[in-house]
């Protein structure tokens, strides 16, 4: 999402530049040339590999032109050769991920952008298609989470991403109340099946979240049938900070990423693991702060987050940035890995 007073602080950022590599693309049946820049985890400090647990795998500054931007979510196959992201300006992106042997992402490749249909075909109301994350379901169809006009999509199809015409699907109880410019950010599905959905709420300064997960033993593939299979809990974000999106782990918890941007100090980004049995209906959740990126390190408006099982049993967890299409803000693709019992 765009977040208030965005170009206010974007102007404040220092556009980044480096010698680029370039990526063939295509959009609208048209190639470009998208370009994708090593870019280090500090760049004061090149020796530095991590953020607390997170062990630092390479980064991506993608510079799209008017193609590629504003991404908001993320989704990475399990063997981790592509991806698909979602834009909040109603824009479908896909491509091949590169690494080298150490597994370290190096590049992209056969990169391609598209408009995301909606239910009556295609759209340039930004209150239509603002689309925020996105989940893969068993058939291999799509979830996404939209704000503004608030609404969860089903789409049967989609090897490339979300493609053809969705359907809604029943809302948590109580989104008619959620803030415009506020809503459904953060949305995945869990190792055991059940869906879990975020609000971002409005920027007030308070810890509590509204949260949602559907309940066990929903028939077929477990996506909710009614208002009634939604169960909510409260999510405790960090002061200022809001939720932008969730990735499962492995043993059935989540990786939350938070996002905050302030005058003076440019954008923060927060990662947090909530444990799997904090994940129950009625629960108030305070998950385990693993790390931020934040001045020094590499940071920008981070609003898409996914996870993938590592060759080494570790989590390799992928980071996005939207950059709002500002010429003052980057689309950084970063990758890091993590380990540990939970990881």
């Amino acid at each position: 999402m765009t977040m208030r007073k965005t170009v206010v602080w974007s102007l404040l950022l220092v556009a980044l530049s480096g010698g680029c590599v370039a990526v063939v693309g295509a959009g609208g049946g048209e190639p470009e040339s998208v370009k994708a820049a090593a870019v280090p985890l500090d760049r004061g400090r090149s020796g530095r590999l991590a953020v607390g647990p997170l062990r630092f795998l390479g980064g991506l500054d993608i510079a799209g032109g008017d193609r590629v931007g504003g991404l908001s979510g993320l989704s990475v196959d399990p063997a981790g050769d592509r991806f698909v992201a979602i834009g909040d300006t109603g824009l479908v992106v896909d491509g091949r991920l590169q690494t080298d042997a150490g597994g370290r992402l190096t590049g992209l490749s056969d990169l391609h952008s598209r408009p995301l249909t909606i239910e009556e075909g295609t759209s340039h109301s930004k209150h239509r298609t603002d689309a925020e994350d996105l989940t893969r379901l068993p058939d291999g169809g799509w979830l996404v989470s939209l704000e503004r006009d608030h609404r969860i999509l089903r789409y049967k199809d989609g090897e490339r991403g979300p493609e053809g015409t969705p359907t809604p699907i029943p809302l948590p109880p109580g989104m008619d109340s959620a803030p415009e410019n506020g809503g459904l950010e953060a949305l995945t599905r869990l190792p055991d099946g059940r869906l879990l959905a975020m609000e971002e709420g409005s920027d007030d300064g308070r810890r509590e979240r509204r949260a949602w997960i559907t309940r066990v033993g929903i028939k077929g593939d477990g996506v909710p049938r009614s208002a009634a299979d939604w169960q909510p809990f409260t999510y405790l974000a960090a002061p200022r900070y809001r939720p932008t999106s969730v990735a499962p782990l492995p043993d059935g918890g989540v990786l939350v990423l938070e996002r905050w941007v302030s005058l003076l100090g440019g954008w923060s980004s927060r990662l947090v693991r909530v444990a799997p049995g904090q994940l129950t209906a009625g629960a108030v959740v305070d998950g385990e702060e693993l790390g931020r990126l934040e001045p020094p390190l590499v940071n920008d408006n981070f609003e898409g987050i996914a996870t993938r099982p590592g060759p080494a049993g570790e989590t390799l967890v992928y980071l996005i940035s939207d950059n709002n299409f500002s010429p003052l803000q980057r689309t950084y693709l970063l990758l890091f890995a993590l380990h540990g019992p939970s990881s």
